[in-house]
């Protein structure tokens, strides 16, 4: 992959079986007559430039395999040949070794951002030349555009030439800085899945006009997609992009998209010439996909900002990735690991919001305490693993027990509570015997002699503005405690 400079390959290292083009670019008679050797020798066709400039012209008429260049020459440096060629549609495929006798950071640093992809050090590596190249001309890459020439040979390979295409090769990396720090930005304090999206979509529109963007992402175990669109994106195009999403992911169905029509421009009323639908997905190497990214856009920009693009799939999944890992993280800090449910710092933080809320707007609010009966004897009768399974079905059963507005913590051991915000008593007993009842309803799996499990329940209402969250806590504990007394597998309130 460009820019990532390793010499860790071994210098003996047998030649391929068959020999590679290889140009030679260096001002240098005796360093240019020692790589004439060492690529001879080990059984390679050599064509030789003495700068940058030379090196363009032979590339134009015969594309080499691999490009082999000093850094420092007149005319044409080899960090300015390697951005020109990297930054053209006809020759970003072809490998460039970069050489130098100054082996410093900021020789390294300019050899990376200008696309190269190894750094060699003259005198120490120079015995490693040979085996990188080979080694870079066995990794797949995009195949070669047959046919193409580079844009710098149709202006003749003037001086003016070169430093007009060198000017547009420097804005196009600016550009790619912007993307990066653009994309990178996305990831807020107050960022989601959803917003992150959009602002992709956002960032991604202004470079595609005009077309269509869209992007499925993951909102927990949910796929979910949003879409930009002109006025030269009708729906049977938009439902190619849909078509996309689905192939990229491997859905069993296309993603049902949210789209937004983009502001309206003089731009956005051209048609697309020679439309095409790409994309892919979006993920960090060697994990599962996160997402994907569908586009219609001309082929044209397609082909030539393969690298914006990339750069800004790459950015977004590295985004995405972040943000996946926060909200597994997050997940993780709220949520009981047995059962699921919420645990009880996050349960005390809803109860200090909605008792919050319940003042400000003169709502009721209800919690029920729960405990599950004779736990401790199944625990000490059937083991720990037993206990596990029965906590597991009592906090299923719960849950489906609940309507949409409660909230369901397990508070430690076999303790639960119910937040029921906007609840007055008579609905909190109607919620209580609801999961009571569905409890002993039938016999929890797993468990000898078809035993079933009960669950007393404590109610408390808020009452009064002196009414804190400890003490409406202890209350339905103390309600709670008086249906163990009673007997167990009952509501109190």
């Amino acid at each position: 992959m460009a820019g990532q400079f390793d010499t860790d390959i071994n210098p003996m290292s047998a030649p391929t079986s068959k020999g590679l083009q290889v140009l030679l670019v260096d001002d240098n008679p005796i360093q240019l007559a020692l790589l004439r050797y060492l690529f001879q020798h080990a059984g390679h066709q050599i064509t030789e430039a003495k700068n940058g400039a030379e090196a363009l012209i032979l590339i134009s008429s015969a594309m080499p395999d691999i490009v082999v260049s000093d850094c420092q020459m007149p005319m044409l440096d080899g960090y300015q040949l390697c951005r020109l060629l990297k930054d053209d549609r006809a020759t970003r495929h072809l490998p460039v070794i970069l050489l130098t006798a100054q082996g410093g950071c900021l020789s390294r640093f300019w050899a990376r951002t200008c696309g190269a992809d190894r750094f060699l050090v003259k005198g120490r590596e120079m015995n490693s030349v040979v085996a990188a190249a080979e080694h870079l001309a066995e990794v797949p890459r995009r195949p070669r555009l047959e046919g193409l020439v580079p844009k710098i040979a149709e202006d003749n390979f003037s001086i003016e030439s070169i430093q007009r295409h060198l000017g547009r090769a420097l804005e196009q990396r600016l550009l790619e800085s912007a993307m990066r720090n653009a994309v990178s930005t996305l990831y807020t304090a107050d960022h989601n899945s959803r917003s992150l999206a959009e602002g992709f979509l956002g960032v991604v529109q202004e470079l595609i006009l005009p077309g269509a963007v869209a992007m499925a992402y993951l909102e927990g175990d949910h796929v979910k997609a949003v879409g930009i669109h002109g006025p030269c994106a009708p729906a049977s195009r938009r439902t190619e992009l849909e078509l996309r999403l689905q192939e990229s992911l491997q859905l069993d169905a296309p993603p049902t998209i949210a789209w937004t029509e983009a502001d309206g421009s003089e731009e956005r009323g051209l048609q697309l010439r020679h439309p095409v639908v790409a994309g892919q997905p979006i993920g960090l190497r060697g994990h599962a996909h996160l997402g994907a990214v569908a586009l219609l856009l001309e082929e044209e920009t397609w082909e030539d900002q393969q690298r914006l693009f990339d750069i800004a799939f790459d950015e977004l999944a590295r985004v995405m990735g972040l943000e996946r890992s926060h909200a597994l993280l997050y997940q993780q800090a709220i949520r009981d690991p047995l059962t699921g449910l919420y645990n009880r710092r996050h349960m005390i933080e809803l109860l200090d919001h909605e008792v919050e809320q319940a003042r400000r707007y003169g709502l009721p609010l209800s919690v029920l305490a729960l405990d599950l009966d004779r736990f401790k004897h199944i625990n000490d009768a059937y083991g720990h693993p037993a206990g596990d399974q029965v906590l597991g079905v009592a906090a299923q059963r719960m849950s489906f027990a609940l309507r949409k507005v409660d909230r369901l913590a397990r508070m430690g051991g076999e303790e639960f509570l119910v937040l029921c915000p906007r609840t007055d008593l008579e609905g909190a007993r109607l919620l209580a015997e609801r999961i009571r009842a569905g409890m002993e309803a039938e016999e929890v799996p797993g468990l000898p002699e078809q035993k079933v499990v009960t669950v007393s329940v404590g109610i408390a209402v808020l009452d009064g503005e002196g009414d804190e969250v400890p003490t409406l806590l202890a209350r339905a504990d103390a309600r709670l405690y008086e249906a163990k007394e009673r007997g167990r597998n009952q509501v109190v309130s």
